[in-house]
């Protein structure tokens, strides 16, 4: 199981011509995870200014697959008319949105409504990315792949840990101002690289584009595995996210306490994990073993928990490498197409179909443990979830490019 054969580019220096990208890149990615984790540690201080029920904060937490479905569906047609760059200045633009108008919320309503828009923003900024990163860095895919999915995690754990005490101190509403103002810097070099790009033929995407037209990517076996993959990924992350603490309190006894560290936990040990993928999956032939690996490491986790309870910390070590397959698939967006325009279409496709697909996981564990009261029942659920990895795996190792497969 081979890769494809890649365009043949000369590796240049990484600032060479690009360097306004590159910092655009990676501002994006700092603030793609922040609108998500920036409110609920917050929800006890919200709560003081009007009321928010159980099922607001329910509403609160199923906003994010949900827009981030809905944002993969109309990227990549809006980025074909407007362009990546201009697409990362929208996408920024409604997370700042977002932002804004959660501050000034008088009820919960306003609150979702902002919440909802700016993860709009957060899940076309997550379809644009891969595209961006194979136009400007094709000979440095998984480098450049590596630096953003870094800061993607260092993201994910920045809001959970200022936003209480910065909220505490100068006031919740204060505290949204404050994301706000830190995302208005990703649009400056966005806005200086499209002052650049007038007049000039060619904005740097060496690769031939091969098809302007809309690819049937629901017929390649390529994206469709690329999608499900994604969404085994985002599955795990979100029953992790979601319901880790109560699970771990209610298998092994540990103290609420000490169940919060754990779930800090599963991030750090994800983000060496993540930092290293892109850069040897761009590098190696065999993809597929990256899957089987994964496989292992949750099967290991979620079984040692179901068996053997009274050792978590041992468990959560193999649930938290897990998600490998989760900087692979980016990385994968663009090392299985041949062009800027085939990248887009496809992490639009991936991620419309994972997103849609994850909206079930932590509803699914809620019902589950509901209707049967047992978290023995929630761990069978997530094994069987991972075991589609194995059949994913042949499939992603044959090294296809999808536009290959699509004709």
């Amino acid at each position: 199981m081979s890769s494809p054969a890649a365009v043949q580019l000369t590796p240049r220096a990484l600032w060479s011509g690009r360097a306004l990208a590159l910092v655009g890149i990676l501002l994006v990615a700092l603030n793609l995870r922040i609108l998500t984790g920036a409110a609920s540690p917050i929800f006890p201080l919200i709560a003081k200014s009007f009321p928010l029920p159980d099922m607001a904060i329910a509403v609160l937490g199923a906003l994010a697959p949900a827009g981030f479905a809905v944002a993969s569906f109309i990227t990549p047609r809006l980025g074909r008319k407007i362009g990546i760059e201009w697409g990362l200045v929208l996408a920024i633009s409604l997370i700042i949105f977002g932002h804004v108008v959660r501050a000034i919320a008088p009820e919960w309503g306003t609150l979702a409504a902002a919440t909802a828009v700016g993860l709009i923003g957060t899940g076309m900024g997550n379809v644009l990315l891969p595209p961006a990163v194979k136009k400007y860095f094709p000979d440095r895919i998984g480098l450049v792949t590596t630096l953003y999915v870094g800061l993607l995690a260092v993201s994910s754990g920045l809001a959970p840990l200022f936003a209480h005490p910065m909220s505490d101190t100068i006031g919740w509403r204060n505290g949204f101002i404050v994301w706000a103002s830190f995302t208005v810097i990703a649009l400056i070099p966005w806005l200086l690289e499209l002052r650049q790009m007038k007049g000039r033929a060619n904005p740097n995407d060496p690769v031939i584009v091969v098809a302007k037209s809309t690819l049937k990517l629901h017929k390649s076996p390529t994206a469709m595995a690329l999608a499900f993959m994604l969404a085994i990924s985002s599955i795990n992350g979100y029953v992790v996210f979601a319901w880790l603490p109560l699970l771990v309190m209610g298998t092994s006894g540990v103290t609420p306490g000490e169940a919060g560290v754990m779930l800090a936990t599963f991030g750090g040990i994800g983000l060496p994990v993540s930092l290293v993928t892109p850069i040897l999956a761009s590098k190696v032939k065999r993809t597929d073993l990256f899957l089987y690996v994964s496989v292992a490491l949750f099967l290991t986790g979620y079984v040692g928990l179901l068996l053997v309870p009274t050792l978590p910390w041992l468990w959560l070590v193999f649930i938290s490498a897990g998600p490998i397959i989760f900087p692979l698939t980016l990385v994968l967006i663009n090392l299985r197409t041949k062009s800027t325009e085939a990248s887009m279409q496809l992490s639009g496709f991936v991620q419309v179909v994972a997103y849609a697909i994850a909206i079930i996981g932590p509803f699914g564990v809620g019902l589950i443990h509901e209707w049967t009261g047992s978290w023995n029942a929630v761990l069978i659920f997530m094994i069987i979830c991972v075991i589609p990895l194995v059949f994913l795996a042949p499939i992603l190792g044959r090294g296809k490019f999808v536009e290959d497969e699509v004709g």
